[in-house]
């Protein structure tokens, strides 16, 4: 049978622990901070691309009234006879937009593993000033 550790080892631990956190935390420098609030910003900009990449060509018409019916029915006409000339407008730029959007994607992956390295390089740069 095991017994729990005592209050002191547990206190010991956690003012440890506090420690440990502290110089982590000044360890961080602003270049760290402006690295990470850029990154979180490309993240949000790839998440509305996402959103808005896929563009289509048939936006729903409805009309509320008899004359905004009547509208509606003339543009699904008009939409059908030129259907053969704006699909491949629309194709080609969703084709486009999803290269730009996988191309974004990548480097943006590309970007994060190089702050990582940055930051892996800079940390054995100070454990070799301070030897």
């Amino acid at each position: 049978m095991t017994h729990p550790p005592s209050n002191t080892d547990v206190a010991a631990i956690l003012e440890a622990l506090r420690t440990e956190v502290r110089s982590q935390r000044l360890a961080l420098t602003d270049a760290d901070a402006t690295a990470r609030g850029h990154s979180h910003e490309l993240q949000r900009a790839a998440e509305e691309l996402e959103y808005t990449r896929v563009v289509s060509a048939h936006w729903p018409l409805e009309g509320k009234n008899l004359y905004a019916q009547g509208w509606a029915l003339l543009n699904k006409v008009v939409r059908r006879y030129l259907r053969w000339y704006i699909n491949p407008i629309v194709e080609q730029q969703n084709a486009y937009n999803e290269a730009s959007a996988r191309t974004i994607r990548l480097l943006i992956e590309q970007n994060s593993m190089l702050q990582h390295q940055l930051a892996e390089l800079q940390r054995e740069l100070e454990a070799l000033r301070t030897r």
